[in-house]
């Protein structure tokens, strides 16, 4: 009997945290969604910051206000921010490889309370089987826990699936906006 008990309740207790789990994941596609139209209309005339790096072993980087227009110094990243007083923050991320054979552009929303709730990342590669293009889609709760992990692979700038091999790369986040590499710059200005 007692372990009847204790199985209903677990079983109820994972229905729970499914039911909840999901209902927030059906909240950061709703904001998702609300996001697109304000990107179309705001990214152009938004904040942007740029992070070049330079040296023998490209081991020097500065994040400036502005585009340079030297040869000495290589853009490797470039931030955009998108300030919402209903939605939050969005920072899109362009990364590019000093070699060239890879690009990954980032998504990462913030919430009104700078938390990070949803990170939609893409990358087209050639360091892979067949040039593909890798999207990942990472869920956050309100306490910061990752929820969901998605992971699609198509061939380069299609939506048609591949299963060939590829160099992987981690995404990387920060679950605080003011913990963002540009954070300081861009308050700064």
């Amino acid at each position: 009997m007692k372990k009847t008990i204790l199985i209903l309740l677990c079983s109820l207790l994972s229905l729970t945290v499914f039911g909840q789990t999901e209902k927030i994941i059906s909240e950061i596609r709703g904001n998702f969604k609300n996001w697109q139209p304000i990107i179309e209309s705001e990214i152009k005339g938004s904040t942007q910051l740029f992070h070049y790096a330079w040296g023998e072993n490209y081991q020097e980087e500065e994040w400036y206000s502005n585009e340079l227009g030297t040869k000495d110094k290589f853009l490797f990243q470039k931030a955009t921010v998108i300030e919402n007083s209903n939605l939050g923050t969005l920072v899109y991320y362009d990364n590019y490889a000093i070699s060239g054979d890879w690009y990954i552009a980032v998504d990462f929303y913030f919430d009104t309370n700078n938390k990070l709730y949803f990170v939609f990342w893409r990358m087209n590669t050639f360091q892979a089987s067949e040039p593909l293009t890798i999207e990942k889609r990472l869920y956050f709760n309100p306490q910061g826990e990752m929820i969901r992990n998605l992971k699609s692979t198509y061939k380069m700038n299609t939506k048609e699936e591949s299963t060939s091999g590829f160099a992987d790369r981690e995404v990387e986040y920060e679950l605080q906006l003011d913990k963002m590499d540009f954070y300081n710059k861009w308050k700064a200005n």
